[in-house]
């Protein structure tokens, strides 16, 4: 870590962890989302080195979660451990069955009809009420969410405010 990058970790108190963390009561961070389904993966080709030979598995990709009256908010990055595993691995930790709100990056760009189809059965299997799909989600996906949840989806760009 140089120099720089220390003194923002000390100025911001920035806690880096790979472990679930709560940040304060009602609001936590997943920490390393175990990747237990077959048909998930990062998304694309991400490598560690400018000479991709040593492919980056994104483990330190981690979704905050936050507790609500209407049931669990999950803000995604870009769920590069993918959407299921991201839901499941918060349901586990939670407890908590019904997720309200699901807003962020789906990272489905390049994902297979089949990929898409397991998300939206899994979204669904939560119950969810706003899905807010995000940058790398892809124009693909974000027409079979549509299809899927109708009114309940809005696509997540620049500058709109959500209530929950």
């Amino acid at each position: 870590m140089s120099d720089f990058e220390k003194k923002a970790v000390q100025d911001r108190h920035i806690i880096w962890t790979a472990t679930p963390a709560q940040i304060f009561p009602g609001m936590s961070v997943t920490g390393q989302v175990p990747r237990i389904n077959d048909f998930e993966d990062v998304g694309g080709a991400f490598f560690l080195d400018e000479h991709c030979r040593k492919p980056d598995k994104l483990l330190d990709d981690q979704t905050l979660f936050i507790e609500s009256t209407k049931g669990l908010i999950v803000v995604l990055g870009c769920a590069h451990a993918g959407v299921v595993n991201t839901l499941h691995y918060i349901a586990k930790l939670s407890g908590e069955k019904h997720i309200f709100a699901v807003i962020g990056g789906m990272h489905l760009l390049n994902a297979s009809a089949e990929r898409i189809e397991c998300t939206i059965d899994a979204i669904k299997q939560y119950n969810v009420q706003r899905i807010g799909m995000a940058h790398c989600t892809g124009s693909k996906a974000v027409k079979k969410f549509e299809e899927a949840f109708y009114d309940k989806c809005f696509v997540c760009s620049v500058g709109p405010r959500i209530e929950v």
